[in-house]
Parts: C-alpha cells; structure tokens; sequence
C-alpha cells in the first residue's frame, strides 16, 4: 500500500514547509492526482488521517484534484 508512503511524503513537505515559513496549523491540504498516477484516494484518504495524527495538519482536510 503505497498510500501510506505517500502521505507520510507529503507530512515531510508540509513539516518542511512549516519549518521555512514559520506557520503552526495546517487547515486543508489541496493534492492534484493524475489519472496515471496509480493512486487509491479512499485509501490515501485513510493513510492520511492516520500519518497526520498529532503533527500540525492533525485536524486538516484533504482536498483531492483529479488532472487529466
């Protein structure tokens, strides 16, 4: 299930991104999918509420962007 290594992924880069722009709380992560991408959302969606627990995107949404 590469779901979960994704959202683990993306916890690093909004950590990252917290960490360089000084911000503390995470309301809602927008992600763009291709089509190719090969990606479960309902199981990214999982992998997400569990990596995100206690760090600053705890209570964010995640917002999914299907691109062609």
């Amino acid at each position: 299930m590469h779901e979960m290594s994704l959202a683990e992924s993306m916890l690093q880069l909004i950590e990252d991104a917290a960490y360089q722009q000084g911000f503390t709380r995470v309301k809602t992560v927008w992600l763009e999918i291709g089509q190719l991408a090969c990606v479960e959302q309902e199981s990214l969606r999982f992998g997400f509420d569990v990596v995100m627990r206690g760090s600053i995107t705890e209570q964010a949404r995640l917002e999914i962007i299907e691109t062609a």
